[in-house]
């Protein structure tokens, strides 16, 4: 009988967060009867993987290297079934300047941005045409690494030089003041709406991961309207992404409840503190039921294919 590769880690700045996630994907399998082996996504994965010829991959990592295509295409490329999105869909997802992109030649609703391109202009020569406060985030990274909410100008050369530690590609998108508010997808359908409220701060790295520091309001307490409204574009989003099996879109409410989306995860974060694992329990799916469910789903962009 071929087992589950349960991948974690990594080579990106959310590894640590991946094994955190590693520890409740490991006792779900286990619940679940599972034979699984544990293996590190480290520069000798391609071969660990090709010796160990699984069923398929449960993909318990997040960022850089894993949720941006590149480990979907080795498992494409080993032929090994693997959870969560497709390449192009976890690519297109990861990058956050493109998806803006695509939001806003399709008519869904996202704040106003600015990108630079290192490759292709300076910090020093970057004109910022929106008005403070502004967000500055690297395009490609996760788990609020490397974002900044920016008053003035001194603050946002610090800001760009910070964000570019992380990607060569800075958004800069309009500081949208509100209720932050997530609606997970699995299987095509939308879960529970969960609204994000830190008590201090906005949701970064520390707020988002340790405990007692946010908290998590499930239904987001918004009108009924405005929460039909984010599961139409949630649904919307995805489709247009190619987005498959289970994610997690984020957005900003105005005053005004108009929703602003912020980005589409495709491989959320699954840790004690998460937001997917609350929205599917309160949906009466426990966490193993869960984790069966997207191992059920998982697939090749060319099953079935020559």
């Amino acid at each position: 009988m071929q087992k589950v590769a349960l991948i974690y880690g990594g080579r990106g700045a959310e590894a640590e967060v991946s094994k955190v996630t590693v520890k409740a994907f490991a006792k779900a399998l286990e619940e679940l009867g599972e034979e699984f082996v544990q293996i590190e996504a480290d520069e000798d994965l391609p071969v660990k993987l090709k010796q160990l010829n699984p069923k398929l991959a449960l993909l318990a990592v997040h960022g850089k290297y894993s949720e941006d295509g590149t480990l979907q295409g080795l498992c494409e490329y080993l032929k090994i079934p693997y959870t969560g999105s497709g390449v192009l869909a976890s690519a297109l997802s990861f990058d956050k300047v493109y998806c803006k992109n695509l939001f806003e030649k399709n008519n869904i609703p996202t704040a106003k941005f600015q990108s630079l391109d290192l490759h292709q202009q300076e910090i020093s020569k970057f004109t910022l045409e929106l008005s403070f406060p502004v967000v500055v985030k690297p395009s490609r990274e996760g788990s609020s690494i490397g974002v900044s909410i920016v008053n003035n100008q001194q603050e946002l050369v610090s800001a760009l030089k910070l964000a570019a530690q992380y990607d060569n590609n800075i958004l800069i998108e309009k500081f949208i003041e509100g209720k932050e508010v997530t609606i997970p997808i699995l299987k095509g359908k939308t879960l529970e709406s969960v609204e994000i409220a830190p008590k201090q701060g906005f949701y970064n790295y520390e707020n988002k991961y340790q405990a007692g520091k946010t908290n998590y309001i499930l239904p987001a307490n918004v009108e009924k309207r405005t929460l039909e409204r984010l599961k139409e574009i949630t649904i919307e989003a995805c489709q247009l992404l190619k987005v498959r099996s289970y994610a997690r879109v984020d957005f900003m409410l105005d005053k005004n409840e108009n929703p602003y989306i912020m980005e589409v995860n495709t491989l959320p974060g699954c840790t004690p503190t998460s937001l997917v694992p609350k929205a599917a329990a309160h949906a009466g799916i426990e966490f193993k039921e869960f984790i069966r469910q997207i191992m059920e789903e998982a697939t090749l962009d060319y099953e079935g294919l020559k």
